[in-house]
């Protein structure tokens, strides 16, 4: 029979198992919340390293997209000064002022009684016009001598009826470039529009 001292040596040693097992499964469990958090912290700072590359990346992407519209404009001007030298260069615009007694729906151009350009007027290009812009409407060369050029406009007149108009001019191109401007303007004192052709 045992004796009631090594009963208690019995419930020690069963007692100190029991703390060495609970010891180790909150090891382990605290070994696994520092792998979890480990593995996050790893997953973080990949997440943040791959961000930084996009942007610096989206940042060289926009600096290029910017360096071709630069070139694309260079080519342009390159272009236009290899088909037309200045020395033939004639170049017309068209300009609206205020709009209010016409709305301009068209534009057929001739030079020396031969077509040479047309355009149909969204209203975003009307607005555009109104608010002061300039369109480039055709550039040609041009031999110096007098030449003939005339405008045929289209829209809606005051009252908002069809509204068909021709300009004419005859001008004498010279060494230099040529710049003539086809005029929408509003006659106030007569309430209806004015076209003309002017030459720079």
């Amino acid at each position: 029979m045992a004796s009631p001292q090594s009963k208690h040596l019995h419930w020690v040693y069963l007692g100190v198992f029991a703390l060495i097992f609970l010891c180790l499964g909150i090891k382990q469990a605290f070994a696994a919340d520092n792998n979890i958090n480990f593995a996050a912290d790893a997953k973080q700072k990949g997440a943040q390293a791959a961000l930084q590359t996009v942007k610096k990346l989206s940042k060289e992407i926009q600096q290029l997209k910017s360096e071709v519209v630069d070139l694309n404009k260079d080519l342009r001007l390159m272009e236009e000064e290899l088909l037309f030298p200045t020395s033939t260069q004639a170049t017309v615009f068209v300009s609206l002022d205020i709009g209010q007694f016409f709305t301009l729906e068209g534009i057929k151009l001739k030079l020396d009684d031969k077509q040479v350009a047309s355009h149909i007027y969204s209203e975003k290009q009307r607005q555009s016009l109104a608010r002061g812009g300039i369109q480039r409407l055709h550039m040609t060369n041009l031999n110096q001598g007098i030449h003939t050029m005339s405008a045929f406009f289209t829209g809606l007149g005051p009252n908002g009826r069809p509204y068909k108009r021709a300009s004419e001019i005859t001008f004498t191109k010279g060494k230099g470039s040529q710049y003539i401007e086809l005029a929408i303007i509003d006659d106030l004192a007569k309430q209806e529009p004015r076209f003309e052709i002017k030459q720079w």
